[in-house]
């Protein structure tokens, strides 16, 4: 039986596949208005995204699982709280459940999903819908989560189809990325994963902000645990010029731009 999980701003072992990757800088100039943009711009978007993604579903994932719990909203919501000691052993991590809320506090913690030096407040609302899916509206303003800074705001649905996972999201959320660039992100991601081999993927689109200009983001990348992963990232500059990264499971990755700019990528990652 499948079950949904609404969250409104995101298992067990699917890998932050890009959590831990360092990009090179590369600039692409728009000649259609003259702007500059870089590599930088595109992979904190990213990064910020994923971050969001990752918090949300280390709070969550696990829910689902009502034999332990009441199935209400509160029920499910004293699961997610009962759940943090168990995803942040260190305990650093605290949660408390009031009725269908759950305030989960993070002091500089380290835990699953390759989430590091995570401070701050998670604040959930539960709620469980007629037809079984489980309502989650979940904010935060200026968690740091892996070098990033967010002010989370987001609906997701989460499934579960035997080892099977996934968790589709909307996301309305801003930040500062890991490598400083403002970025506010409005769009669409999914991530899945399945708890027995322990792969999984993440795919989406969604619109950038920096400052008063607006790009595009199309991420579709897949990797198994402790991996490298193989797919693409593109980011889409004003006027139609693109930069893509390039991933084929090894431990570097290629970039290159519509309009003839190229380089390489070392990431932090083990090679298939």
């Amino acid at each position: 039986m499948v079950r949904g999980l609404l969250l409104r701003p995101g298992m067990t072992k699917l890998v932050v596949f890009l959590g831990t990757v360092a990009f090179a800088t590369g600039c692409l100039r728009n000649k259609s208005d003259g702007s500059i943009d870089s590599a930088d711009s595109a992979v904190d978007s990213y990064d910020s995204t994923n971050a969001e993604g990752n918090i949300m579903m280390a709070a969550v994932d696990g829910s689902d699982q009502q034999s332990l719990v009441a199935f209400t909203d509160v029920g499910v919501a004293a699961r997610i709280a009962a759940n943090v000691a168990l995803r942040w052993p260190s305990g650093c991590a605290t949660a408390v459940a009031t009725g269908a809320t759950v305030a989960i506090t993070y002091d500089n913690c380290t835990g699953p999903r390759g989430l590091v030096h995570v401070t701050g407040e998670l604040d959930l609302a539960v709620s469980v819908t007629a037809s079984g899916a489980i309502a989650v509206h979940g904010t935060s303003t200026d968690l740091s989560v892996n070098g990033a800074t967010l002010d989370i705001d987001a609906d997701a649905t989460y499934a579960v189809a035997g080892s099977g996972h996934s968790l589709s999201v909307t996301t309305h959320g801003t930040g500062v990325g890991p490598r400083g660039n403002t970025i506010d992100h409005d769009g669409q991601y999914t991530l899945t994963w399945d708890t027995g081999s322990e792969c999984g993927s993440i795919e989406g689109h969604w619109q950038t902000e920096i400052g008063s200009l607006e790009r595009s983001n199309d991420v579709d990348l897949s990797a198994c645990a402790n991996k490298c992963p193989s797919g693409s990232l593109t980011h889409h500059y004003l006027g139609g010029a693109s930069l893509t990264v390039d991933f084929d499971g090894t431990a570097t990755a290629t970039w290159s731009t519509s309009v003839g700019g190229s380089g390489t990528v070392k990431l932090g990652c083990t090679a298939e």
